[in-house]
């Protein structure tokens, strides 16, 4: 009889966590879909923005604006701690046991770096506008540029507002700030338009856009420091941080090394195909990224609904549903992915044609390549963040120097001889490489 009882209990108690592990699953969809139709909905709008400003500007004139705002967010990236990667990782657990004095050490680890970057990153980007003009043979058209543009550097603390909201899980408002800030930006665009304003003032669009965003973030996630227990973050103490939080600053230091190695193929790419294949080249390839963006920045915040939930999961030992998360995860990932490509092909050329116009319809080409490397980035996404959780860290550093390494080699291959379709060539290659190695090292980190 008593073993008929303990039996009937353990099916109960299975029962119940099948049941809690389906209803977060269900709840994270919610949150993904949320964040889906933000991201959608902001590429669009950013799609119609770029199309007005290259219009309004000419092919050469809007590939200057393309590599004036692809130096500034390669900075942005270069000099980014993720925090909002750390700040999940340790925070996650130490929400759920209430220690808040180490949760606020450890948000307030997190703002600070993202202060220190900021800066670090003005600085960085001021400097070259002012030294490096005469140098490279800038006219001041660029430099001047450049310089409106660092300014925007300054208001760039997301990561740790970022991190703060996922942990108090807000996703809807992190989904729509950007609709938000790529609204302003196409009512911007279409006034510079009807005005025929020069490129100055659609720098400042895109500065000021870029800020708005920001902002929106920053404001609404320091709001939800209560809900989280962290209202008073900045009185805690930062003492013996290494023994409290064993590895975090190897973490947060691989964090920012394995972004700006990253960043470096997502960002200087437009850079190369400007240097290799001429202003004209850099601002096709950059409308057919642009479009492309929206669905790289959809896995990324796949990945940020994800990895709260399979951190607490990790933490507490509970493998079982770790793993059955990791798969339906990716298999959502895996279907999006093939949905995108198909719509991708189809439209990429009379969409391109009609809204940005014939001169540009080269980039047509270009978007159905680059969507196979958004796609491959996209399924690779929820092996990073699983791997994050579980301490490997340093493998996927070691991933991206040699996704990076691949991608570098391939676009000096290419480029010179397939034009700038050739960065697209070499980003798909990358793409494929990345996220066949992420869940080869997943699979053998769960064997280990």
């Amino acid at each position: 009889m008593m073993l008929q009882v303990r039996a009937l209990r353990r099916r109960v108690a299975s029962s119940l966590a099948e049941m809690t592990t389906a209803n977060a699953f269900r709840k994270r969809l919610i949150n993904i879909g949320h964040l889906m139709a933000g991201n959608f909905g902001a590429g669009v709008i950013a799609f119609f923005a770029v199309a007005i400003a290259a219009r309004g500007l000419g092919v050469e004139k809007f590939g200057v604006l393309a590599l004036v705002s692809t130096f500034i967010q390669a900075i942005e990236r270069f000099v980014s701690f993720q925090t909002w990667q750390p700040i999940i990782r340790f925070g996650a657990g130490l929400k759920e046991q209430g220690r808040h004095d180490d949760l606020n050490a450890v948000v307030k680890f997190g703002f600070l770096l993202d202060l220190a970057a900021a800066i670090t990153g003005f600085a960085i980007a001021a400097g070259l506008a002012l030294f490096g003009a005469e140098r490279f043979g800038w006219p001041s058209e660029v430099r001047n540029s450049l310089l409106l543009y660092s300014g925007a550097l300054l208001f760039l603390i997301t990561g740790s507002p970022t991190g703060v909201m996922r942990l108090a899980g807000r996703f809807r408002e992190i989904a729509y700030f950007q609709v938000i800030a790529m609204t302003v930006r196409c009512a911007l665009c279409a006034i510079a338009l009807a005005a025929g304003a020069g490129l100055f003032v659609y720098v400042a669009i895109w500065a000021g856009t870029h800020v708005l965003g920001a902002i929106l973030l920053m404001a609404t996630g320091f709001r939800q420091l209560g809900r989280i227990g962290c209202a008073d973050f900045m009185k805690s103490s930062l003492n013996d941080m290494s023994q409290r939080f064993p590895k975090i600053w190897r973490f947060a230091a691989l964090a920012n090394l394995s972004l700006s190695i990253r960043s470096s193929a997502q960002q200087l790419d437009t850079l190369i195909v400007g240097a290799l294949a001429g202003a004209g080249g850099a601002g096709l390839y950059h409308i057919a990224k642009r479009i492309a963006k929206f669905a790289q920045q959809a896995g990324q915040q796949v990945q940020a609904v994800v990895f709260p939930d399979i951190a607490r999961m990790w933490a507490r030992g509970d493998i079982d549903s770790f793993q059955k998360d990791v798969a339906r995860t990716e298999g959502l990932l895996l279907l999006m992915c093939g949905l995108g490509a198909g719509a991708t092909f189809l439209l990429a050329d009379p969409v391109i044609s009609l809204f940005a116009g014939d001169k540009y319809a080269d980039a047509g080409d270009m978007l159905k390549v680059q969507i196979i490397a958004v796609a491959a980035l996209l399924a690779g996404s929820v092996a990073r963040a699983a791997l994050l959780c579980m301490g490997k860290e340093l493998t996927v550093f070691w991933l991206s120097v040699a996704s990076t390494a691949i991608f570098f080699t391939t676009a000096v291959y290419f480029i010179p001889r397939a034009g700038a379709i050739g960065g697209n060539y070499a980003h798909a290659i990358a793409g494929v490489f990345i996220v066949a190695a992420l869940w080869i090292a997943y699979k053998a980190a769960l064997r280990s």
